[in-house]
């Protein structure tokens, strides 16, 4: 299991893919079951949804 916060790297974010399991500091945790990334100019939003439909954010 993969914990997601403010500190984690952009390379442990790009290495996740659909069906690994992460959690985050409010306690949602499950596998993957889709991956969004927004990029801009100066930053990386990513979104994990997870399989129980709640979603995991993690902004770089």
């Amino acid at each position: 299991m993969t914990r997601i916060d403010a500190m984690t790297p952009i390379q442990r974010l790009e290495q996740l893919k659909v069906g690994d399991v992460i959690s985050d500091a409010l306690g949602s945790s499950g596998a993957i079951k889709s991956i969004e990334v927004l990029k801009g100019k100066t930053f990386l939003t990513y979104y994990f949804r997870i399989k129980s439909g709640k979603l995991i954010l993690a902004l770089r």
